[in-house]
């Protein structure tokens, strides 16, 4: 299905029963996951903001800064407010689409991509690799499993996969405003544990999804049978 939510007719009844009712179930995942993903946005922003005024010395944010957590800059926080606001433009732009149940077969896809590059931006604008926010990109690969496509998942975790090599690059390899404050280099053996993990858990929502379509496979033959006899 190319363009708006439609009923499918084919001759291959249960084939079809199939495709119209995982486009379904995807339609309504993206929209599950484009909620999920503003109210992330919004609650990683809003520890953000708390860090920054911490930072500019509100005294009862002080204990955001214990165990050697340092301030963040202006320019710092401009970019990423400004990478913020991109992010979420983009959440309310599907948002619209999906209200108007236009759902193109490869916006999941985009979505993927776009979730890991504006993460990635954030994170350049941050501490980097050493930023707590890379866990974002394990929040994308399980966000990838609600919209039950095996190939979403593992683009997800190839994505959050090259978007960490970025990241490691980034921090070894500073060009332009990263020179004059570059970001701080993590320990070898940390890239490897995050590197792994991040393709394991594109690896176990692999399987789940994996797992429910054959359930949901068996379910649907085990009906056809008892139709039949």
């Amino acid at each position: 299905m190319r363009g708006r939510i439609q009923p499918l007719m084919s001759a291959d009844a249960s084939e079809s029963a199939w495709y119209v009712l995982c486009r379904w179930r995807q339609y309504v995942a993206e929209q599950r996951v484009n909620v999920l993903r503003i109210c992330t946005i919004a609650l990683f922003y809003l520890v953000h903001l708390l860090r920054y005024q911490a930072g500019a010395g509100t005294s009862w944010l002080g204990f955001l800064q214990e165990g050697g957590a340092g301030g963040i800059s202006f320019q710092r926080h401009l970019a990423i407010t400004v990478v913020v606001a991109g992010w979420v433009l983009w959440s309310l732009t599907v948002h619209v689409l999906l209200l108007d149940r236009v759902f193109p077969q490869r916006l999941p896809l985009v979505s993927i991509c776009l979730d890991c590059a504006f993460l990635t931006a954030v994170l350049v604008c941050s501490s980097g690799a050493a930023s707590p926010l890379v866990c974002g990109y394990f929040l994308i690969v399980m966000m990838a499993g609600l919209r039950l496509n095996l190939a979403w998942v593992r683009a997800a975790a190839g994505c959050s996969l090259a978007g960490y090599l970025i990241l490691l690059g980034c921090s070894r390899w500073p060009m332009g405003m990263l020179l004059a404050d570059p970001l701080p280099v993590i320990p070898r053996y940390h890239q490897i544990v995050v590197g792994l993990a991040i393709v394991f858990s594109g690896v176990i929502v692999g399987q789940i999804v994996r797992h429910v379509r054959q359930m949901a496979e068996s379910l649907m033959m085990g009906s056809l049978r008892e139709r039949q006899s």
